[in-house]
């Protein structure tokens, strides 16, 4: 049976007026042994309760680390306040991508990469609800050969082995610029860094300063980012 209609011992009433579980069970044991559909019928109800409490533990649990996933992270320093490589930083949200993308002049660099940038979740869950790159935002600038020729592709270019890793970091504490930019190596440059100190202001900061279209970032290259920018009302 799979309504409770169905059922001689559940006769159709208003929500207030159900007996309890105990109540049930009670009234059913004053019955003759042989009333085998009564039995049944109270067999599937307790079967039902117990789905449907189940289904409420699951979905709690479900729940459970959406709770947790908005934590603030903050960027952390070593002890001469170099910053430090998070260990997680390639399962970051990806804000944008471009391949031969420099600032360099026209023929000063020949050597293309694909360039992916990833942003720390609690800072884009941030950007997301506000617009504003908050304290401690962090995004990482991971650079990756091109490659081509590869079975079996005819045409096109994609992604290889990661080259360098960057990361700028918003925090006002550590630099009075409010924003400073780390290089932390690749395999080309003899492995990667476990920390870095920031760059001198002329190799990056100025740049970003002159020509970033939001707060010291190049948001005029991050289309999912701007993408995710809330709209005005």
């Amino acid at each position: 049976m799979s309504r409770a209609d169905d059922c001689p011992l559940i006769e159709p009433m208003e929500a207030a007026e159900r007996p309890t579980l105990r109540e049930m069970i009670r009234e059913t044991r004053k019955r003759p042994a042989s009333t085998a559909v009564g039995a049944i019928c109270l067999v599937a109800l307790v079967a039902g309760l117990a789905v449907t409490a189940t289904r409420r533990f699951a979905s709690a649990q479900g729940q459970a680390p959406a709770a947790t996933s908005s934590a603030t992270v903050m960027p952390r320093y070593d002890q001469n306040r170099n910053v430090l490589l998070p260990d997680n930083y390639r399962q970051w949200v990806l804000v944008g991508s471009s391949v031969g993308l420099s600032y360099a002049e026209p023929g000063r660099d020949t050597h293309q990469m694909f360039n992916t940038t990833l942003m720390e979740p609690s800072a884009y869950q941030h950007f997301a609800r506000t617009g504003v790159f908050r304290e401690g935002t962090m995004l990482a600038l991971v650079s990756q050969g091109v490659g081509t020729n590869a079975t079996p592709a005819r045409q096109g270019q994609f992604a290889t082995d990661v080259h360098v890793v960057e990361m700028a970091v918003k925090d006002s504490k550590r630099v009075p610029e409010g924003w400073a930019y780390y290089v932390f190596g690749g395999p080309m440059a003899g492995g990667f860094l476990a920390s870095a100190a920031p760059q001198p202001k002329a190799n990056c900061f100025t740049c970003h300063d002159t020509h970033a279209a939001q707060d010291k970032v190049f948001t005029q290259f991050y289309g999912l980012l701007n993408e995710a920018r809330p709209s005005k009302k």
